[in-house]
């Protein structure tokens, strides 16, 4: 076998090795003739994993990422926030790290090194612009902490405690925060602190007055509690969506399952997916939703009941505020829900969701990775469907 052959074969083997470490059989022999299975079992494997495993605070990093870039804000606030997170703005402690022989010390107040986090959070500068607005400050001050500084503002702008118009202005008084900044190095002008923060509101007011519109609503009502252990049917004309995301560990695949039935308990469609590792159940249940909801969408359904058995993820939708961490993707779901006429949540009894759950498991449990969508029934649960369909008519 020359290089080029074997260098080849190396840069396929990595999808035949399960987590065990060993060689699938199955795939090998279906994939490649008997000359190459042996060669290829003689190469070395190994249980290395490609990617460690990430800390709290890159989830928490990737989590804020994902949602300023999909907040309704105006560009340039989401590009500067964007830029914020992702270390991108020229302060003096970054270009250090580019190599540039710069005094990292911050030029505004003289006490502290100039970074992005101190710039917009602990410099007395922007505390003084903000002490002009009734902007509430974290009760023990800002942290040294980028990402829970970042987080929490986001959470502000969803605190319906504060005023619409200052929800509205902080993304801006960040953004005017950097501007002064800015025009104080580079032009050496300085405006007053009110001025500065009063353009801010109205900056804001004048956008959100240009964006406004009147989006269709989806139809919402209150979420259903099934109370018993049945699977109860949808309205009438309706379809109803059981999902369930089988999670282990945050090292592992989750299997993921849906499954839609009409009023008659007739079977339209099922699926099944295998989902890279997630940090928690919460997590995979969300992105099982998201997927089963985009599924949904591209088949053209347009009335929808979405019944999960994970009595927080159903909170977490209808009631986003009372979960900010998770906004990237209750913010996506509910976007999501408003491309449909109708689309309600529903708390399903787990046993009322065993169908679901059964071929979520199968994923993860049998090794069936391979995901699919089909019309109609899986053959295997047949008779379980039959009896619940006749349970509830």
């Amino acid at each position: 076998m020359n290089k080029q052959r074997l260098m080849d074969l190396e840069l396929k083997v990595n999808t035949l090795i399960e987590e065990d470490g060993k060689w699938n059989e199955y795939k090998i022999n279906e994939l490649f003739p008997p000359a190459d299975v042996k060669r290829i079992k003689d190469l070395p494997t190994g249980s290395v994993n490609d990617q460690p495993p990430k800390t709290a605070r890159e989830h928490l990093h990737i989590e804020l990422k994902n949602w300023i870039w999909t907040s309704p804000r105006s560009p340039k606030i989401r590009m500067f926030f964007w830029r914020a997170i992702s270390g991108a703005l020229t302060v003096s402690d970054r270009l250090r790290t580019r190599g540039i022989n710069i005094d990292t010390t911050c030029h505004l107040c003289q006490q502290g090194t100039e970074s992005i986090c101190h710039i917009l959070f602990n410099c007395p500068t922007a505390l003084h612009l903000l002490s002009e607005v009734d902007f509430k400050l974290p009760t023990n001050g800002f942290s040294m902490s980028l990402e829970e500084n970042m987080s929490y503002v986001l959470d502000l702008m969803e605190d319906h405690s504060i005023p619409l118009t200052t929800r509205r202005a902080i993304p801006w008084f960040y953004w005017n925060i950097w501007k002064n900044r800015n025009a104080i190095l580079y032009s050496g002008t300085q405006e007053p602190s009110s001025i500065i923060m009063n353009r801010a509101v109205e900056e804001a007011e004048i956008w959100a007055e240009v964006n406004k519109s009147e989006p269709q609503q989806p139809i919402v009502r209150t979420a259903g509690i099934c109370l018993d252990n049945r699977w109860h049917p949808p309205y009438h004309e309706m379809l109803k969506c059981n999902l369930h995301a089988n999670w282990r560990n945050s090292e592992l695949h989750s299997g993921g399952a849906w499954i839609a039935r009409d009023h008659r308990g007739n079977v339209r469609f099922h699926a099944r997916e295998a989902f890279t590792n997630s940090p928690n159940r919460m997590i995979a249940e969300l992105r099982c939703i998201t997927w089963a909801m985009q599924s949904l969408a591209d088949l053209r359904i347009k009335e929808v009941v979405i019944a999960s058995d994970h009595p927080a993820v159903i909170e977490a939708i209808l009631k986003p505020t009372l979960w900010p961490r998770l906004r990237s993707f209750t913010g996506y779901i509910n976007r999501l829900r408003g491309t449909f006429n109708i689309c309600d949540m529903e708390l399903e009894h787990p046993k009322g969701n065993s169908i679901a759950r059964d071929i979520s498991k199968s994923v993860t449990r049998e090794g069936r990775f391979q995901s699919y969508l089909a019309m109609g029934e899986p053959s295997w649960l047949h008779d379980r469907l039959q009896r619940e369909s006749r349970t509830d008519i």
